[in-house]
């Protein structure tokens, strides 16, 4: 652990298993505390993480979504008196000395006088096995760090304070987008994303890749297909959002739908969820898919 810091790591679980426990128990070593917001429905995973004494576990009993989840774990004291905020993913394998690295180089870049928002690492994606070319080189700024447009929320690295100024996560945005939706809002008060080679995680995006040609298709649950449809949606009409991703919206919401329907399983189910997001955007829907069918 980085001894001379305060770091709090927040993350989300979603039926949480022993993989979990483990992860945690890697995340413990780096860090001060561990802030678990559990959106499993109707259910208490306490048990799982009462040997992790860094851990303060929170059952919300309900699906309310990363960024809430993220912004109510966001009012506990532990974290507003931190000095590092560190989100992660539960399904992410740390390697030794991520925070110390992210942290280290987070200082560098502040003391070259750059306004940064968040930092993280580059990573290797285990479904397609390469790391991801995320950077550009003309954004360096320096020796093996770079700005950049968003980074993932997994290993994102940053300050309460930095939170602040941009009134935290935004709980319009209920899962996949919710990283992006918080870069671009930084970017929009002259704070900058940053990511550094200097570090890197084992990271997975969906459930696979499935090949067809020359493409690759990431493939998720059915119901990723409603959440992403509805906040694409919700992005695609903001000012922040920068116009090369309002054009990968356009894409999601036109022709990813059909691409997904011909190619990947459980094809009707994947367009019911499309439809249900599309119609969910209009009635300004911000909660659950389980919960929309309580309140239809």
């Amino acid at each position: 652990m980085c001894n001379k810091y305060n770091i709090c790591a927040l993350v989300t679980v979603y039926y949480p298993d022993n993989t979990v426990v483990e992860n945690m128990k890697l995340v413990e070593k780096q860090v001060t505390s561990i802030i678990i917001a559990d959106n499993t429905p109707k259910k208490d995973n306490s048990y799982l993480f009462k040997n992790i004494r860094k851990i303060f576990y929170y059952s919300n009993k309900i699906n309310m979504g990363l960024s809430m989840a993220f912004n109510n774990s966001l009012k506990r004291d532990k974290v507003i008196n931190s000095d590092y905020i560190l989100f992660l993913d539960q399904d992410t394998v740390i390697p030794e000395k991520l925070a110390e690295t992210l942290i280290n180089d987070y200082n560098k870049i502040r003391q070259s006088d750059v306004k940064v928002g968040c930092l993280g690492p580059v990573y290797y994606e285990s479904n397609s096995m390469e790391i991801k070319k995320l950077i550009n080189e003309k954004n360096k700024i320096m020796d093996n760090i770079y700005t950049i447009q968003c980074i993932m929320t997994s290993s994102m690295l940053t300050t309460y304070d930095n939170l602040k100024k941009i009134g935290f996560w935004n709980e319009n945005i209920f899962l996949d987008f919710a990283d992006w939706d918080l870069c671009w809002r930084w970017k929009n008060v002259d704070l900058l994303c940053c990511v550094t080679k200097n570090a890197i995680i084992n990271h997975r995006v969906g459930e696979a890749v499935k090949k067809k040609g020359p493409f690759s298709l990431k493939v998720g649950p059915p119901i990723r297909e409603y959440y992403q449809t509805r906040d694409c949606l919700k992005l695609l009409l903001k000012k922040y959002t920068p116009i090369r991703y309002k054009f990968k919206f356009i894409l999601i919401i036109t022709i990813r739908p059909i691409v997904h329907i011909i190619f990947l399983t459980q094809k009707y189910l994947r367009a019911k969820y499309i439809v249900c997001g599309i119609v969910d955007f209009f009635r300004s829907i911000n909660y659950s898919f389980d919960l929309r069918k309580t309140n239809v």
